[in-house]
């Protein structure tokens, strides 16, 4: 069995070489087996919970006006129906059904077209557009994909797979000449999301038409597929439904369950989280599903485990669904329950928290290592510090981050560092500094519970990084989204992270700083107004409307509600928004009329 540093250096190599080369260096369902062993062992992995990094290629970078995420995958009917109740809780009535390209993904605006990327900033691939890259849909989000008949006609003997055809092409310097004569055949687009068929349900019949839905959906693709993706219609339930800093949760990729195994449990490995939650790892025998050789599954928590009666010497039944996740379905034989006494780790004392049992111990070595990794993973600026090199300086007495910019090359050697790998890591964090860091990025890495990326930038959209050590709880609740609990503790844990913060702020010589509502104009025509902005934008992506009228000092709103003081409609509008602010006398507004109201002269 990999160990986690094992597992993310397969997983990132596998993943190179999956986006940016046409040669991919394992099968999907191998580097799928990959992940589900990294999920198993560490759930919380920023491999896990971020989108998958990208190398550089391409003609620089492009930051996205608006993030591009990855999708959340559902595999079962149950799934399925957990999806549906919490889309149904927010007001949802209608999904859109799509095909499931599998391509490279990337954003087509105003001429430039990028890769996603970490998902905030990508790759400049505009070259392809002038090597005769074919659009279909014009501008937006999309991906570049082959089509499947040509690929088995003219490449399938050259190439392993299509979709590592398209990466190869776009990360490639120079072109090969049979992936020119496929650009200039038009076989390779850039295939805009809003172009593809589609099959609009009512989510409630969703579950029972799915089956039907893919098999029209995938038997008239001209294009390599991988599932199905399903989005909810309405810019407010999506808003209610909200994100991740992996995946939106109003759209969702279905895919197919295929197999099922009974396997006999062999041991149980427990794993110390960064918060001293300890996750239990089913270790099986070997066992053939889909293609893949499945040698654990996530037990979840210690709840889980003693409810479904897991234990070694039993049998459980496990399947591998959509070809990417193994995981637990019932218990087949029974057995005893044996949950740790103690922690694994540092033999410390545990406690009970609900479903979870939780190593107490703060100076836990695998509790600090996880932290420390954890610092590295989220800051996005530092490299060469993965969890073999965080348990070596924990090891050495280097808990906190901020002892470890204080190191010499010597230092490093003395912790049982290589005079090159020593060298590399000073080297490593002296250029960081210069390097570019959101500040969101950086207040998530202080490690405050319930503070993500997502919370942090809306903290620092009402209060500048300096500021953040002095909050209140009450100053934290009264922004939108965070409640009292989660308030509570974060003005709490602030205040202890504080010179930890202070330090970075101060290092950091190129820190992106997230503009605060404060600094906006508020002598302008729209100052104060709550603006809704609907339909399809000409002059703009309707992101880029919202972010210039908040800058103008509006508030731009979701739906139209009574408070709402202007409606700016664009192409394909819905009659909903309209027919409401129409009933509550709203003012409404076209584009142009709406541009002509802000303009400066």
């Amino acid at each position: 069995m990999l160990n986690v540093e094992q597992l993310e250096t397969k997983i990132k190599d596998a993943n190179h070489a999956y986006r940016n080369t046409s040669s991919p260096i394992m099968a999907d369902e191998a580097y799928d087996q990959y992940v589900a062993e990294l999920k198993a062992l560490d759930p919380n992995n920023s491999l896990l919970l971020s989108v998958e990094p990208e190398t550089d290629f391409g003609s620089g970078k492009i930051r996205h006006t608006r993030p591009m995420l990855s999708t959340d995958k559902l595999y079962t009917e149950s799934d399925i129906a957990k999806w549906v109740k919490r889309v149904l809780a927010a007001g949802g009535e209608y999904v859109v059904i799509t095909p499931k390209l599998d391509g490279m993904a990337g954003r087509l605006e105003k001429g430039v077209l990028a890769s996603r990327g970490d998902g905030t900033t990508g790759n400049n691939i505009s070259h392809m557009l002038a090597r005769n890259l074919i659009v279909l849909g014009g501008d937006g989000d999309g991906e570049i994909i082959i089509e499947q008949a040509y690929f088995d006609e003219h490449l399938k003997d050259v190439f392993m797979h299509p979709r590592n055809t398209v990466t190869g092409a776009v990360s490639a310097e120079s072109i090969r000449e049979e992936i020119q004569l496929a650009l200039e055949s038009g076989a390779i687009r850039f295939v805009n999301y809003s172009s593809l068929n589609s099959i609009k349900v009512n989510v409630v019949e969703l579950a029972n038409s799915l089956d039907e839905i893919r098999r029209k959906l995938l038997d008239a693709s001209d294009y390599l597929t991988d599932g199905l993706i399903i989005e909810v219609e309405g810019e407010a339930v999506r808003e209610k439904l909200g994100s991740t800093g992996h995946h939106h949760n109003w759209r969702v990729a279905a895919k197919e369950v295929t197999d099922t195994a009974d396997v006999t449990v062999k041991s149980i490995t427990w794993q110390v989280g960064r918060s001293g939650r300890l996750t239990p790892v089913i270790n099986i025998e070997p066992t053939r599903l889909s293609g893949a050789v499945i040698s654990n599954v996530t037990g979840h928590n210690a709840g889980h485990m003693i409810k479904h009666q897991i234990g070694i010497g039993g049998i459980i039944r496990i399947k591998r669904s959509g070809e990417v996740i193994p995981a637990y379905v019932e218990t087949i034989k029974r057995a005893d329950v044996s949950i740790p006494a103690c922690c694994p780790c540092c033999n410390s004392e545990i406690v009970s928290q609900n479903d979870f049992v939780l190593c107490v111990n703060e100076n836990c070595d695998e509790k600090l290592t996880a932290n420390l990794n954890s610092f590295f993973e989220k800051i996005g600026v530092i490299d060469l510090f993965g969890p073999a090199s965080c348990e070596k300086l924990v090891k050495g007495g280097y808990r906190e981050p901020v002892s470890v910019f204080g190191l010499e090359a010597s230092d490093f050697e003395k912790l049982g560092f290589g005079p090159g790998q020593s060298s590399n890591l000073v080297r490593e964090i002296n250029e960081s500094k210069f390097r570019p860091v959101d500040d969101f990025k950086l207040m998530a890495a202080m490690g405050i519970e319930n503070l993500g990326r997502g919370d942090s930038k809306k903290l620092l959209k009402h209060y500048p990084i300096e500021e953040l050590a002095t909050l209140t709880k009450e100053d934290i609740i009264a922004i939108d989204g965070f409640g009292e609990l989660t308030s509570r503790t974060i003005a709490d844990e602030m205040k202890v992270v504080a010179s930890k913060l202070k330090f970075f702020n101060d290092y950091f010589e190129n820190i992106i700083r997230t503009p605060l509502k404060s600094n906006v104009e508020s002598n302008t025509p729209i100052a104060g107004m709550n603006i809704v902005f609907t339909g399809k934008m000409l002059k703009g992506a309707r992101e880029e409307m919202e972010a210039g009228a908040e800058a103008l000092g509006a508030k731009c709103q979701k739906s139209v509600n009574k408070k709402t003081n202007l409606l700016v409609v664009g192409e394909k509008v819905g009659q909903t928004k309209l027919q409401k602010a129409k009933a509550l006398n709203i003012e409404i507004k076209t584009e142009d009329e709406y541009l002509d109201l802000i303009r400066v002269d």
